[in-house]
């Protein structure tokens, strides 16, 4: 059996077409009588309306893109709880999209997205793409989430967490405890969070006198989007003879406490290890971790709410950056080590 047209709708229920089009569309007045008879002929018939029609008819699609790095990353998954109960509110669906940091996947998706006109980008840049990002961000409303694009031609808002005063307060946390060969594990030197996180390491260790350049043997640029870069980052700090390790992302976190599982070394008393970011399950473990918490449910809230706006200015908006405050959680996977301890 073919697709089910509004034709045969109308004949099944005895009305006109356009009876149909107004009972679907929501937008006349149309007799309690006649929407029972539409609708029990499209339950009847099993009609799904041509969505592809309805978004060149209205020139909008309703929905919303989130793309991201990792769907699978805790945060990125609290975050599009929020986002998608926001849209739900103004009537909007969410389509979400996971790169894996991939420069090709996410402009295919990219590419795919524009062809299904949708009515706004909220996106989680790979870094990889963003002279395309630029450019269609003059026509599609963008609101870039935990990484920027350092374009001056970029139209669009940025959500973010305060990534350098976060990583800042971890650092101080290790050093008040005694800890000198502080480590880094970070992400893609490329990233705009990466190099902020960075910036607030670099300079909580020198207000402590410890210089950071290319010789500081405790750094560590992986992937923020790999457990395996995590685990990678972890041994080989550890074998440079670090006693406290800050991951710059909660799955390097992840990847660093797998690794150090499988090798039998303990937290804290072999090593402390704390995370820029909630670690997925912790409440679950014996291990607390110490992480700054980046409230993500804030950041998906406040990046839904931008995107309809910019949406409903059609995108005759100035560029806004909102950055959250972190707030650091001491748990036990931090100890104290003698101060005598230098590099």
């Amino acid at each position: 059996m073919g697709k089910v047209t509004i034709k045969e709708v109308a004949q099944e229920a005895g009305v006109s077409i356009a009876t149909v089009s107004r009972v679907l569309n929501k937008n006349c007045v149309v007799k309690d009588e006649l929407i029972q008879r539409v609708n029990s002929a499209i339950e009847k018939l099993g009609y799904y309306p041509n969505s592809a029609a309805r978004t060149l008819k209205s020139d909008s699609s309703r929905t919303v893109a989130f793309v991201v790095s990792d769907i699978s990353n805790i945060f990125f998954t609290v975050v599009m709880r929020a986002v998608e109960d926001v849209l739900n509110q103004y009537g909007y669906n969410l389509f979400v999209c996971s790169t894996d940091a991939d420069q090709e996947r996410e402009m295919r998706y990219l590419t795919l997205l524009r062809e299904k006109q949708i009515d706004g980008l909220i996106i989680n840049v790979s870094g990889k793409n963003n002279d395309f990002i630029t450019t269609i961000s003059k026509q599609l409303p963008i609101v870039l989430l935990g990484r920027q694009i350092p374009n001056p031609g970029f139209t669009g808002d940025y959500v973010d967490n305060n990534n350098f005063a976060g990583l800042e307060e971890l650092t101080r946390h290790l050093l008040t405890l005694g800890h000198r060969k502080i480590a880094l594990l970070n992400g893609e030197p490329y990233v705009s969070s990466n190099q902020e996180r960075f910036g607030g390491f670099s300079s909580a260790m020198r207000a402590a006198g410890i210089s950071i350049d290319d010789s500081y043997p405790y750094l560590y640029n992986g992937n923020f989007a790999r457990l395996s870069s995590g685990m990678e980052g972890a041994k080989i700090l550890y074998e440079r003879g670090a006693t406290a390790i800050i991951a710059a992302n909660n799955l390097l976190a992840l990847g660093a406490l797998q690794y150090y599982h499988d090798a039998n070394i303990s937290i804290p008393s072999d090593l402390s290890l704390c995370s820029f970011g909630a670690i997925a399950n912790h409440n679950l473990m014996s291990m607390q971790p110490t992480y700054v918490d980046q409230f993500p449910t804030a950041m998906g809230v406040r990046a839904a709410e931008l995107i309809i706006e910019r949406i409903e200015a059609k995108n005759n908006l100035g560029n806004r950056e909102i950055r959250f405050s972190t707030q650091l959680v001491v748990g036990n996977s931090t100890q104290s080590f003698p101060a005598a301890n230098t590099i």
